[in-house]
């Protein structure tokens, strides 16, 4: 009987404290009445503490710091595009020489990706064609006469020297029978035109000899060589053209990202640089500087930096330059308090040649501004 009236009792009570621990509001009185309260949700745990400046700083100006290379990230993309033959830093097994990955420092004019050229190789194939073609007529006119032209032209002026005697010979013996009236007109007419062709024969087999003798003329030589310099210009165009699709490392640097692959068509307008390069021997941190704080912010003050969630340990940070140049925030920390409709002052900041730990490059710094005096700058 006990049983039976204090289990369902004790249920009750079980859903009651179930439904209070879930409604929003609390039973409470006023005025000796029973009223709804609201109930007070209980304080959010921040997922990261919130970034503590450093004691020694009396005051100071918070910017969020983004690490970078010193000469900035460099992103590589395409000058033209084309399908990806090979990528010289992927480090995939397999290449003889292998290749280089990322994280392995490259030179400048190393390459690090090959767009597919084989139709640009057949075009120089033909251009360079065309231009030992314009090569050689420059070379052939430049070299006239040949030796072996001579002597034939030289035996035509002899050939017609003999016919223009023989034609004479004739004349004359046609114009003493003509004189006598031993001759007919006709005859004698015939004889003496015929003596005047063998003159002029003469006189052209002279001219083709003396032309011959002289050489090619000299402003077909001048329009054979602008041929040759036109069919090199175009040789070389083509060459460039070859080269430019071997991408190359424009600054020695280490490889920092790698995004494309071979068999990829690579385009101008790819949404992410290709491959980025960074000098990565002395890290830079670029702060953002809100602009409400600019009226207290001075250039050259001393900072120090932690990483992002931690308090330790400490970067002494040296003034490098400000980018004067106020832009919209970028960099965004992902507090949900943060403001995004406001513009930030760019600062470059060095972080030490031998850092407390070890720092990657795109890693978000806690960047704290003392607001002391600035340092007499050089």
């Amino acid at each position: 009987m006990f049983m039976r009236i204090v289990l369902p009792i004790v249920a009750l009570l079980g859903i009651a404290l179930a439904i209070r621990s879930v409604l929003p509001y609390d039973v409470g009185l006023e005025s000796g009445r029973p009223v709804l309260k609201s109930k007070a949700p209980p304080p959010a745990k921040p997922v990261l503490p919130p970034p503590e400046r450093p004691s020694r700083f009396a005051e100071s100006v918070h910017g969020m710091g983004l690490v970078e290379a010193q000469r900035e990230n460099i992103p590589i993309g395409t000058p033209v595009p084309g399908v990806v033959m090979e990528v010289h830093v992927d480090g995939r097994p397999g290449y003889d020489p292998p290749h280089k990955w990322v994280g392995d420092r490259v030179k400048k004019g190393e390459p690090l990706f090959r767009i597919d050229g084989r139709e640009l190789e057949a075009e120089l194939t033909s251009r360079e064609a065309a231009l030992a073609s314009a090569e050689a007529q420059l070379h052939r006119l430049e070299n006239m006469p040949r030796l072996e032209d001579l002597p034939p032209a030289q035996a035509a002026l002899e050939e017609a020297e003999a016919r223009l005697l023989d034609a004479e010979a004739a004349f004359t013996r046609s114009a003493q029978l003509y004189q006598r009236s031993m001759l007919a007109a006709s005859e004698y007419d015939r004889d003496r035109y015929t003596r005047a062709a063998a003159k002029a024969a003469v006189d052209r087999a002279k001219a083709d000899l003396e032309k011959l003798q002289a050489g090619a003329w000299k402003e077909d030589v001048a329009v054979q060589r602008a041929a040759v310099l036109q069919a090199r210009s175009l040789v070389d165009n083509a060459r460039i053209l070859l080269d430019r699709l071997i991408v190359r490392a424009p600054v020695d640097g280490v490889v920092l990202q790698v995004n494309v692959r071979p068999g990829q068509i690579a385009t101008q307008a790819w949404n992410q640089p290709m491959v980025v390069i960074g000098e990565v021997d002395r890290l830079h941190v670029r702060v953002d500087i809100d602009e409400n704080d600019l009226p207290r912010f001075r250039e050259g003050v001393p900072a120090s930096a932690t990483l992002k969630g931690r308090t330790e340990p400490e970067f002494p940070l040296t003034f490098v330059r400000i980018e004067p140049y106020v832009i919209p925030k970028r960099s965004l920390t992902g507090d949900n308090a943060e403001r995004v409709d406001t513009r930030v002052l760019q600062v470059l900041y060095a972080l030490p040649d031998v850092p407390p730990t070890k720092v990657y490059v795109g890693q978000q710094m806690d960047v704290f501004l003392d607001l002391g005096e600035a340092p007499d700058r050089p």
